[in-house]
């Protein structure tokens, strides 16, 4: 029987469970763990110098950023691109920009002047804070009837139809549900 190739500075056998990285110039393969090569960033090297190569041809080279406010930025398509959140260049932006407390955007209403009519004209670009309930026109279901549906539904999932349907998503078989605002007064 034939030994296992050896691979890396540590002339182990592959192992399917760890990340390696190919030297481009020597093509012998190395485990990110013994180069200091995280999987995540292997991504960003174009062309990679294993320890032993580069003493002799210099480090590996990195890919070049032409996007640095997409996470693909090595796409050709430079600036006709939005900028992508969690980037740098949103981090940036983000950091730069000021916004306005809550107190500043947040409309106080009774319950009885929040109406159909009211949002149709005003609509509802900022956030109404409700300061009497009385003359919403809002009935929750008693609490208990919120907890007995809200255990049925990860004890026993089940398709419910709804008009129209009203997709919510059961964390316990990863399905879609649906139901009728009729349902939820049961």
């Amino acid at each position: 029987m034939a030994a296992a190739p050896l691979y890396c500075v540590c002339r182990q056998p592959y192992d399917v469970s760890r990340f390696m990285i190919e030297c481009d110039i020597c093509k012998d393969w190395f485990h990110g763990s013994c180069v200091q090569v995280e999987e995540h960033h292997a991504v960003d090297i174009d062309v990679y110098h294993c320890p032993n190569c580069d003493v002799v041809h210099g480090p590996s080279l990195m890919k070049k950023r032409n996007n640095w406010h997409r996470h693909d930025y090595t796409e050709p398509d430079d600036g006709s691109k939005p900028v992508q959140a969690g980037t740098s260049v949103f981090i940036k932006e983000l950091q730069n920009r000021t916004f306005p407390s809550a107190e500043e955007i947040l409309i106080r209403m009774k319950g009885e002047l929040v109406t159909t009519r009211y949002l149709e004209r005003q609509g509802f670009n900022y956030p109404i804070a409700v300061t009497e309930m009385e003359g919403l026109g809002l009935k929750l279901p008693p609490l208990l009837f919120l907890s007995k549906m809200w255990s049925s539904m990860w004890t026993q999932p089940k398709m419910l139809q709804c008009d129209p349907p009203l997709a919510t998503l059961s964390l316990s078989v990863r399905g879609r549900m649906q139901m009728t605002a009729a349902e939820t007064s049961l």
